[in-house]
Parts: C-alpha cells; structure tokens; sequence
C-alpha cells in the first residue's frame, strides 16, 4: 500500500504534530507500507516570527505554493493521510484518491465559535477555521486521537458518525525507565541534585493549560509543609516550557518560592524523559486537551500521575493516576500529600497503563483506517463502472 503522509509546516513550530508524524515515518514501512512525507518547504517566509508578515507569508507557502507539489504527489498514493486537521482544507485538491485526516482536537473550532471562555478569535481566524471543517467535511474518514475528541467533533456536527473513528495515541519516543544514576546524569545541567525533589509540569503558558494553578499547588505545598512543621512533598518545580509570565514570577516571588520554580526550554527528548523518571510526580491539571500525551509518556518514564478529573485526561490516564479539581490548587496540594505513601503502587499501575499505548498499537489502527477507506473508494469504483457496463 503507498501512503502519502501530509506533515505541518516546519516554520510553525508545532513539536507535537511532528512527533505524531514521526512515529507514522518510523513505524508504517516496517508493516510492508510504501511511504511518502510532504510538508510545505519555507520559501517566502523570510522575515522573523515577531514581523506582522510573518503569518501571512506562512499562509502563502502553506496555502498556495505548497499545492501543486501535493496535486502532484497524491497521483502516487493509495491512501492520502492529512496527519494535523489543522490542514484538512488540502482534502479539496487530493480529488481521485482516498483521504484520512487526523483529529487532534477540536479546541480551535470551538473557541472560533466562542465556546471556550478567555480565547477571542478574530475574524480572519474564524475564516480559517471554517475552512478546516469544510475540509473534514470532505474527507473519507477522520481519525480522532481520543474518544472526548470523536464525542466534541460530533457534537459539532463536523462530520456524521459513519465517516468518524477513534484512533488513541501512541507514546511517540521510546519513553520508559532509566536507572537513577542515568536519568541524573542527563539533568544535571539544569542544576537539579540527586537529593532534589521536584514536581514537574509539561506544557505552554497557555490558559487551558492552567499553569497558574500549578504554580499555586506548588506554593500551597509548601505552605502547609512551613504550617505543620514537616518535609514538604516536594520542594521544587520544574515547568518544561516557556519562562513564568511576569504575573506568575510576581506570584512565585510573592510567596517567596521563585527561586524554587526553574523554567527549561530546548529540553531534548532523553533530557525529558530523564527529567520524568527522576520527578516525584507529574501535575497535569489542564482544562481541555485532545489527548494529553504527558500523561502516558510520564506514565512510561515511571513517573506519579495527578491530572484534571476531565475528559480525556480520566479516560487517557488510567487507574494509576490520581484525578483531581482542576480549579481548586488547594485541593490538588492536598491530594499529592494523601498519595505520597502510595506513589510506588501508582508507579506500577502508571506503567501498565501506558504500556496500551504503543506506537505499534496506532500504527495497526491506521493500517485498517487505511483499508477501510481503500476498500470503500474501490466498491465505488467497481460500482460505477458496472453502471456504465449496464448502459453500454
């Protein structure tokens, strides 16, 4: 079977989308797939991020330069896989070939329509997301990478039931255990110490992320340790992301734990997964998420898992995570301290669940995905050129 793999736009940054496409380029060939990757190639986009062009050069390779090369490219192709909805408006030039988007999320979507509070899109962005549901409209199936994301996409009417399945997430590296002694060794450059005990979060400063609210876990968790005379759980947290907010730095500062918060950028992926197995835990308290792959990679690395009591992060997490009150840092501070006694059971069960989360697992949905589609363009056909037989 030849597939062709749509990618993103390397200029964009999108480190989660080429991650998911990563493990399709690894694992597909080694089913007996024939494999092609396109993505747009930089080629007006020649200002800074920070220039007002910026964007709109961007669309230009990505929404017009970038289309012949895809015509041209689906000519090879039995199945066309769109892998970032985001792209579904290439589903109307891939016009006599089959085609498979995967859904992600459907957060932007709601947000254009204003069903996500504190996100105002403007109207060239509502424009550009009427664009991505005409072309999930259009395509033959649309792959949801979590069932919260095939019940939010439905309940949006984006496509009917029959063109929709879920196809869960793999892990997209090989995260799993390390000995200490290794795991610290890879760290040791952010100046964390064996001895450290430190919380971690995974993400951007994004307002679904709720990364004030880990801040102010962290804050409470020291509070109540300073209050009842003992060891805090942990004493240091470690955000993967972005640098604080000048808000959450006065927060952090304020409350006299700021040079207990260390921000990392540019973290490699045997740096994070170092960084996981050497944790005490994992607080992932996001307000909306497509699938929320730290949970598993975390999960894997042997890291305690406490994320939001809310879809897909209680369905996606298992029996080892501990769910909690999203809006509520009191209440999460208390819930880390309760589970500190039982953090090698959620070890155990955290590594169980994220072992039915493997690439191989994903990659053997999309080969059937792949079949269906195939299969159904093929009956199509044949239809119709008995149709024509009969009039002859």
């Amino acid at each position: 079977m030849k597939v062709l793999l749509v990618g993103n736009y390397v200029p964009d940054a999108q480190a989660s989308m080429q991650a998911f496409s990563r493990v399709l380029e690894r694992e597909l060939p080694n089913h007996g797939c024939e494999l092609r990757v396109v993505t747009p190639p930089r080629r007006v986009q020649r200002v800074a991020p920070s220039s007002r062009l910026w964007k709109w050069l961007g669309y230009i390779d990505k929404y017009v330069l970038f289309i012949p090369s895809l015509v041209m490219q689906s000519r090879w192709a039995d199945v066309v896989h769109i892998c970032d909805h985001s792209n579904g408006m290439y589903v109307r030039w891939v016009k006599s070939k089959p085609t498979i988007i995967t859904c992600h999320d459907v957060i932007a979507v709601q947000a254009a329509k204003g069903m996500v509070e504190g996100w105002n899109v403007g109207w060239t962005g509502r424009v550009f997301q009427r664009l991505i549901a005409s072309g999930l409209a259009k395509a033959d199936l649309i792959a949801c990478v979590s069932n919260a994301t095939q019940r939010a996409l439905l309940a949006l009417h984006l496509a009917s039931t029959h063109r929709v399945t879920t196809v869960l997430n793999g892990l997209n590296d090989n995260f799993c255990l390390l000995r200490p002694g290794e795991a610290q060794q890879m760290i040791n450059r952010f100046g964390l110490s064996a001895h450290d005990r430190y919380l971690i979060h995974v993400g951007m400063d994004l307002p679904r992320k709720n990364r004030k609210a880990v801040v102010e876990t962290f804050i409470a968790l020291q509070r109540r340790a300073a209050e009842s005379g003992t060891k805090p759980v942990v004493h240091r947290l470690i955000l993967v992301g972005p640098p604080l907010s000048p808000d959450l730095a006065h927060l952090a500062s304020l409350h006299g734990v700021a040079d207990r918060i260390t921000a990392l950028q540019d973290v490699s992926h045997p740096e994070l997964r170092a960084l996981y197995v050497r944790a005490t835990a994992l607080l992932f308290p996001s307000l909306q998420e497509g699938f929320g792959w730290p949970l598993i990679e975390a999960q894997a690395c042997g890291c305690p898992v406490f994320t939001s009591d809310l879809t897909p992060m209680n369905e996606i997490g298992g029996p080892g995570a501990c769910y909690v009150d999203p809006h509520d840092p009191e209440a999460m501070a208390n819930a880390i301290e309760q589970a500190a006694g039982r953090f090698e059971e959620m070890r155990t069960l955290g590594l169980e669940n994220a072992s039915h989360y493997s690439a191989e697992k994903m990659v053997t949905s999309y080969l059937a995905a792949y079949r269906r589609v195939l299969g159904a363009w093929r009956s199509v056909s044949e239809g119709q050129h008995d149709a024509v037989q009969d009039l002859r």
